[in-house]
């Protein structure tokens, strides 16, 4: 019984762990069937139809456009699925009229195409005959002297540059033909940049609205911006400060033929982006020998200050001063892209508004006559100027100063002091060779201003001169800055004096020669009037007044007298 209660009770035992197994896979079964019934339900839940990235038209526009076989407003209004299939079987019966439209169109498109090409070849058959009736025409415009050709290739390159230097080579051509055979015009430069620079200036100004972009371009400025956000901040900086100071390919060159064959080059450029138009300039003349006469025909010396305050250093237009110290640029004139004048922008028909009153109203005074006839005028007299100065810097080198001298003002004929040395000075040690703080003070001399030092002895007596030449010489005559040397007593009064005579007393603006021989006269007649040297002049009395003026007035009376003024 023992045996048989063990049995029985192992086997009840085994009965209820089946059945417990049993239960607990099947509630292991029924867990896997919720869990993935769970996921079928967030599966669903997060599914994305390609119909919902379709953009379909309104409602409103649905039920007023669509037939009602379609619409079925008495279903779909209380039925949203309904509504949803209604408006897509819409656009799918739209996109199939849309592609029957538009293979009709290709099909025309193929037509209008096929004749384009058949009127194309007709026209490249046309080329080679014209080209060779061109060619049989080149004796007959030589013989009568017509150009036609380099003409009409001159104006094809013209018709590519940006306006300001159009309307510049245009105003130059036409005074060219008016007035000065011998000025030479040309455009320079590459045509295939410069019609690739322009057909990304039109894009650039037709696509500033990007919404109106087409799909195509806005693809590649998103890709653009893409890649310059690849790009490094420092690179992303130097690409806009490359594409500030880009230059248009083209340019206009302008060769001013003189006498003696001399030659100034004036090529023009335009920044495209800061819309300023730069000169450089370049002069070719014979070499007449002399050390401090070269100095005289640097092209921009002659250039500078053509007009009073034109010096060329900043930017005429009032905008760069602000593109470039948001680049950190620094100044205009340090960025080696020319020279902007004033003059060139008014050439170029580009108008300003200046931060200068008293300026504004010179260039609207200016403007009123014809800017490039008086501007190559202008520049003609500097060059003649400049050269005729040369000529007399170089004589003075040499020290073979002109007895006679053409000046409305009398100069004597005999003079005892000679010129020992004329030689060229920097503007540092002029700068430190104060001896007038005045001409500082008063700005009567500047740093851009050519500079020289005369030395003239008479005897063991000697005077200093340093000399100021102003860049609109002779208009404005020479600053003169004296001393004489320890040896020989002479007070600020007789400095000053000697300076008033030389700088100041003249009927006409002098040139330097009469201002050196002024000098030589004056430093005689101080000498002899302190008994420093044999008298040789004649004048009536040595001194005159409580500052002890000297006699250096001169007349040309019976052989000559000085007197007092």
């Amino acid at each position: 019984m023992e045996k048989f209660r063990t049995k029985f009770a192992r086997d009840s035992l085994v009965a209820a762990k089946s059945s417990v197994d049993s239960r607990h896979l099947h509630l292991q079964n029924l867990l896997y069937e919720v869990m993935h019934l769970k996921k079928e339900v967030i599966k669903c839940l997060q599914f994305k139809s390609k119909d919902e990235m379709i953009e379909l038209v309104s409602e409103a526009e649905f039920y007023k456009e669509a037939p009602e076989t379609i619409s079925r407003p008495e279903i779909t209004r209380n039925n949203p699925h309904q509504l949803r299939l209604a408006r897509l079987e819409w656009e799918l019966m739209q996109r199939k009229q849309l592609a029957a439209l538009c293979d009709e169109l290709t099909e025309n498109k193929k037509v209008v195409a096929s004749n384009i090409e058949m009127k194309q070849t007709r026209l490249d058959n046309l080329a080679p005959q014209l080209r060779s009736i061109l060619e049989a025409s080149k004796p007959l415009q030589e013989s009568l002297g017509l150009p036609l050709d380099k003409i009409r290739q001159e104006h094809q390159k013209a018709s590519l540059l940006p306006s300001p230097l159009y309307v510049l080579y245009a105003k130059a051509s036409a005074y060219r033909d008016a007035y000065d055979s011998t000025l030479l015009v040309k455009v320079e430069g590459d045509e295939d940049e410069a019609k690739r620079t322009n057909n990304q200036d039109g894009l650039q100004e037709s696509d500033s609205d990007p919404e109106t972009q087409p799909e195509s371009i806005a693809e590649e400025t998103l890709v653009h911006k893409k890649r310059h956000h690849r790009l490094s901040r420092e690179a992303r900086q130097e690409e806009k400060r490359s594409k500030l100071l880009q230059i248009h390919p083209l340019h206009v060159k302008i060769v001013i033929t003189l006498k003696n064959e001399t030659r100034l080059t004036l090529q023009f450029y335009y920044m495209i982006h800061l819309k300023v138009v730069t000169v450089e300039s370049k002069l070719e003349t014979e070499d007449l020998g002399g050390v401090s006469a070269g100095d005289m025909l640097v092209s921009e010396s002659i250039l500078r200050e053509l007009y009073p305050g034109d010096l060329g250093l900043e930017s005429p237009n009032p905008a760069n001063q602000y593109q470039l110290s948001r680049h950190s640029l620094g100044s205009f004139s340090s960025l080696g892209l020319g020279i902007p004048y004033r003059w060139a922008q008014r050439m170029a028909g580009l108008h300003f508004v200046s931060p200068d009153v008293n300026e504004q109203k010179l260039v609207s005074r200016e403007l009123a006559q014809d800017c490039v006839e008086s501007v190559l005028k202008e520049i003609k007299r500097r060059v003649k100027a400049r050269i005729d100065l040369r000529a007399e810097i170089r004589q003075l080198e040499s020290g073979n100063l002109p007895i006679l001298i053409s000046t409305t003002d009398p100069i004597p004929q005999k003079i005892s002091t000679s010129l020992h040395r004329f030689t060229t000075l920097t503007w540092r040690n002029y700068s430190n060779y104060v001896i007038t703080p005045a001409f500082f003070e008063q700005k009567l001399v500047s740093s851009l201003d050519i500079f020289y030092e005369a030395v003239l002895r008479r005897g063991s007596s000697e005077l200093v001169a340093k000399i100021a030449i102003k860049p609109d010489y002779p208009k404005i005559a020479p600053v003169f800055s004296v001393s004489i040397s320890p040896m020989v007593p002479a007070s600020a009064d007789i400095i000053r004096d000697i300076e008033r005579e030389v700088n100041v007393m003249w009927t006409k603006s002098p040139t330097l020669t009469a201002q050196i021989q002024r000098l030589r006269a004056c430093f005689d007649i101080y000498l002899e009037t302190e008994s420093m040297a044999p008298k040789e002049k004649i004048f009536f009395h040595p001194v005159r007044g409580r500052t002890r003026a000297r006699p250096y007035k001169y007349l040309p009376l019976g052989g000559g007298i000085f007197t007092h003024r």
